[in-house]
């Protein structure tokens, strides 16, 4: 039996799994994209001593340099959770992406590899543009993504340029069902508590020194990769290059996370059938059973 433990940040999802894995000696499976990171630890909260010795796997093992994607981790974590099925009756999968986990557990595919799509024309185009042109060829999809969420409009053209099928008819093909026998659970804390608690944590980070962080991560990889463009990362890396106001930045994070955990309430409602409890000694009791 596969347990994953998903829903938004702040909410415990971490301290659930390994509150579980003490009572079941089950193992753990990464499903966070950017936790995967190494060296990214305060500003992705990874709580590594609270794993202790035993981390999960695709945990804190990638460079921030190395590029990666939904495909990718599916191509990694199959044949890993695989073999742990084998070898244990029960699996636990932790984290907030909520893709990640659909690709996992879901006959979740992709188009062959192909070559890659020119999007040179597409690079003058303001973000209203290129959604108008999405809604041309790909209503449904453009129906599902914000007309400002620049990368995720061009990769759905692209994916048009590649394959000549749009991306909603290639997701219609497929069986939206789980490919395993797998229960979803989460903690619904109440708003103000969850958004409490996310501001806590962003004042927590900054003490515990994340622009530190980010200056050693700035020092060590391209500026550009992807990893960079994690919630408070961007921001932080804006501070430093003398655009924002250390007081900016922690605004900044604070509504980029709390509007990032209700896209993950989204999500996590509409595309899995979850069992959510009001706390996490609710979510442990009943799990426990």
């Amino acid at each position: 039996m596969i347990y994953v433990i998903g829903g938004p940040t702040g909410s415990g999802k971490s301290s659930l799994a390994v509150s579980l894995r003490k009572r079941w000696g089950a193992p753990i499976l990464n499903a966070d994209a950017f936790q995967m990171y190494r060296g990214m630890d305060i500003g992705t909260n990874k709580e590594t001593s609270l794993y202790g010795d035993n981390l999960p796997y695709l945990f804190d093992y990638l460079s921030p340099s190395t590029p990666t994607t939904v495909a990718q981790y599916q191509q990694e974590a199959r044949p890993i959770l695989k073999q742990l099925l084998q070898t244990h009756p029960k699996v636990i999968i932790v984290g907030g992406t909520g893709l990640y986990i659909k690709a996992l557990l879901y006959d979740f595919t992709f188009p062959p590899h192909q070559q890659t799509a020119d999007l040179s024309s597409f690079e003058s185009l303001s973000d209203e543009a290129l959604h108008a042109y999405l809604q041309t060829i790909d209503r449904p999809t453009s129906e599902k993504i914000h007309a400002h969420n620049r990368r995720r409009v061009l990769r759905a053209i692209a994916i048009y340029l590649q394959t000549g099928q749009t991306k909603s008819t290639q997701e219609a093909l497929q069986n939206h069902q789980p490919l395993y026998e797998v229960q979803f659970v989460g903690i619904d804390l109440p708003r103000q508590e969850l958004y409490d608690r996310i501001e806590a944590r962003v004042e927590r980070m900054f003490h515990q020194g994340l622009v530190a962080e980010v200056s050693q991560l700035m020092r060590d990889h391209d500026r550009q990769s992807h990893a960079f463009q994690a919630i408070g990362y961007k921001e932080v890396i804006a501070h430093l290059n003398g655009q924002m106001s250390l007081a900016e930045v922690k605004a900044a994070i604070k509504q980029a996370t709390t509007r990032y955990a209700k896209r993950q309430l989204t999500y996590f409602r509409h595309q899995f059938p979850m069992v959510w409890y009001p706390t996490f000694q609710a979510a442990l009791e009943a799990l426990s059973k």
